[in-house]
């Protein structure tokens, strides 16, 4: 955790229910969320809804509390992390416990990593980060700006994903493979080769099914 402020999840869907249960079972205490949906009831497993992500226009709401994005939505991200900067916000920086983390090991201000998760030694990983549910990455591999990297996903050691990389559940990537930034990499793919900007890779070996534009 990279500050001792109560978190604000902001976004409380599937993906920022698991980030209270990371909160929850390392002791960070948990403020609440913010969601823009008019369905979500008050409380969420004990957690109130605060308000919306307009809340982050509040300097004292802000500054009294640290931030962690709850959206899996790329876009989103995106947006939110803009906002975040915006207003100054404290980023908090949550690793599940069960995680194995190698101490040169770096890790960018909001980044979360999940339970069973491994980050070998001199990986060096971006801010807004995720590193999924028993995902691997090894050796220095360089994890940019907002990548997100799915459950039982594997990265070879000195993998590179350029800014806003996805990849996918399962999904495989061989030693010293580059992942240009916006590329999606469908779950369970095999990438043998260096993948250009946005465009969605899929398939065993993958190949490039959306090309860019």
């Amino acid at each position: 955790m990279s500050s001792d402020k109560p978190v604000v999840i902001v976004g409380a869907g599937g993906h920022g229910k698991v980030l209270l249960d990371i909160c929850r079972v390392s002791g960070v205490q948990i403020a609440g969320y913010l969601d823009a949906d008019p369905s979500l009831p008050p409380y969420l497993h004990g957690v109130p809804i605060l308000g919306t992500d307009d809340m982050l226009g509040d300097q004292s709401f802000v500054a009294t509390h640290a931030f962690v994005l709850g959206v899996g939505d790329t876009a989103i991200r995106c947006r939110l992390s803009v906002c975040f900067e915006q207003a100054d916000a404290t980023l908090a920086t949550l690793v599940h416990p069960s995680a194995v983390i190698s101490e040169p090991a770096s890790i960018g201000g909001g980044s979360t990593i999940h339970a069973g998760a491994i980050v070998n030694i001199d990986v060096k990983i971006g801010t807004h980060c995720v590193v999924n549910t028993g995902a691997s990455v090894d050796h220095d591999c360089i994890l940019s700006d907002g990548v997100q990297i799915g459950p039982g996903a594997t990265l070879a050691g000195g993998v590179t994903c350029q800014r806003n990389v996805f990849v996918g559940t399962g999904a495989s990537i061989l030693p010293n493979v580059t992942i240009g930034k916006d590329s999606i990499v469908g779950g369970g793919s095999s990438v043998a080769k260096d993948v250009p900007k946005d465009v969605t890779v899929y398939g065993v070996p993958a190949r490039i099914v959306r090309p860019a534009g």
